[in-house]
C-alpha cells in the first residue's frame, strides 16, 4: 500500500477492519448491547484523529452485519468481531449502505474546499431517514463526525431527533470537544472519552498501514504528532529530516550558542512551505510548554509564561495581518534566549 492510499484509508475510517486502542470503550458497549441497555445516543469525545469515527464505524458494522443476533453474538465478546466476506461491512466501507446515514462536512468542488459546517438542510434528512423502513428489515445508524461542525439550527434539528428517537436507531455524535456542546444535547448521550494514541500505539497503526514504515523518522516526529495519525502521515510525508533536525537543535541550545538563525527562517518562510512552518511552530509551543512546566514545578519566577503568552500573540497578529513570519520566528527566538538566560541567571 502507497503513503497515499494508506493516507486515503485513514482519512476515511469506514474502510477500517479493526481499531487500535479504546478497548474498554469497545467492552463497554458490547456489555450494554448484551444485557439490552444499549443507549441510543453516544457522545465519543477525545482528541483529533484518536480513532472516534473508526469505532463509530466499526460499532455500525458490528450491529449491521450481525442485526437481531447482534446481541447474543455481544455476549462475553471484548472487541468488535466482523466477518471479511459481511456484505453489510463490504456496503459500510462503500459508503452505499442505506441504514447508515452520515453527516459531515463536504467538498465544495465549486470553491476546492470543504464546507464551513454541517448544514440544517443535511440533518433534515433524519426526518425521511427514520420515517421510512430500514432498509435490511433492522437497525438503522446516524453517525455525526463531527457534531462540533454543525451550525445552531442544524444542532437543534439534530436535538429533536435525541429526544424522541424511533425503536432500534443508534446516534453516534463525534466531538473534539464535546464541553463545548449543547447542553441539551450532552445531556440526552451517554458520553464516552477516547485518549490520544500512545507511541506504541501510533507505531502499530503507521507499521500496518505503509508498505515502507521508517522508525527513525517516526522517533523524530512522534513527539510532536502527539497521538494524531492524519498529522504524522503529513510529517512523514515530508523529506525534510535535516531541516526538522535542525530546528529542534535551534530550539534546545544555549542563550548563546544561537547561530544561523537567519538561514533557518529564511528556510521555513518561503512560499510553500506553510506546513514546515507550522510544523516549527507547534515545535516551538511544545518547548515553551514543556519548559514552563518544568520552572512551574521548581517554583519562584517563570520566565517562560511570557514567551508563551507572546508566541500565542504574536503568531495571531502575523495570521491575521499577513506579517512577515521571517520576522516572527526571529522574534520568537530573541524571547527564547531572553528566558533561557532569566532560567541560568545570565544578563537578559
Amino acid at each position: 500500500m502507497s503513503v497515499s492510499e494508506a493516507y486515503d484509508l485513514i482519512l476515511q475510517p469506514r474502510k477500517a477492519d479493526c481499531l487500535i486502542g479504546a478497548e474498554e470503550l469497545q467492552r463497554g458497549f458490547l456489555e450494554a448491547l448484551s444485557q439490552g441497555k444499549l443507549h441510543h445516543a453516544w457522545l465519543i469525545g477525545g482528541p483529533e484523529s484518536c480513532g472516534k469515527a473508526t469505532f463509530a464505524y466499526l460499532a455500525a458494522k458490528f450491529l449491521l452485519s450481525h442485526q437481531g443476533h447482534a446481541a447474543a453474538v455481544a455476549t462475553g465478546a471484548t472487541r468488535f468481531s466482523i466477518a471479511e466476506n459481511s456484505p453489510a461491512a463490504a456496503k459500510i466501507s462503500a459508503g452505499s449502505h442505506s441504514d447508515l446515514l452520515l453527516f459531515s462536512r463536504r467538498w465544495d468542488q465549486e470553491n476546492k474546499r470543504m464546507t464551513a459546517g454541517i448544514p440544517v438542510d443535511d440533518v433534515r434528512r433524519l426526518t425521511h431517514f427514520f420515517g421510512s423502513t430500514a432498509g435490511e428489515g433492522g437497525w438503522r445508524i446516524v453517525i455525526v463526525d463531527k457534531v462540533d461542525d454543525m451550525a445552531p439550527s442544524a444542532a437543534n434539528a439534530l436535538l429533536k431527533s435525541l429526544e424522541e428517537p424511533p425503536s432500534n436507531c443508534l446516534f453516534f455524535l463525534l466531538s473534539d470537544h464535546p464541553q463545548r456542546l449543547l447542553p441539551t444535547i450532552r445531556s440526552r448521550c451517554r458520553r464516552a472519552h477516547m485518549n490520544a494514541l500512545d507511541h506504541a500505539q501510533m507505531s502499530e497503526v503507521l507499521n500496518e498501514h505503509l508498505d515502507v514504515f521508517d522508525v527513525e523518522a517516526f522517533e523524530g516526529i512522534s513527539e510532536l504528532a502527539a497521538g494524531r495519525v492524519q498529522y504524522a502521515i503529513d510529517l512523514l510525508q515530508q523529506d525534510h529530516s535535516d531541516l526538522r533536525h535542525d530546528m529542534q537543535a535551534r530550539l534546545e541550545e544555549g542563550p548563546n550558542e544561537t547561530r544561523n538563525l537567519h538561514a533557518l527562517a529564511d528556510s521555513l518562510s518561503v512560499r510553500g512551505r506553510d506546513a514546515l512552518f507550522d510544523e516549527f511552530m507547534e515545535r516551538m509551543r511544545l518547548f515553551v510548554h514543556k519548559r514552563a512546566l518544568l520552572a512551574a514545578s521548581s517554583g519562584g519566577k517563570n520566565p517562560w509564561v511570557e514567551v508563551w503568552d507572546e508566541l500565542g500573540r504574536q503568531q495571531v497578529q502575523t495570521d491575521t495581518f499577513n506579517l512577515d513570519k521571517k520576522q516572527l520566528i526571529l522574534n520568537l527566538f530573541a524571547l527564547l534566549n531572553k528566558a533561557k538566560s532569566a532560567e541560568v541567571g545570565l544578563p537578559t
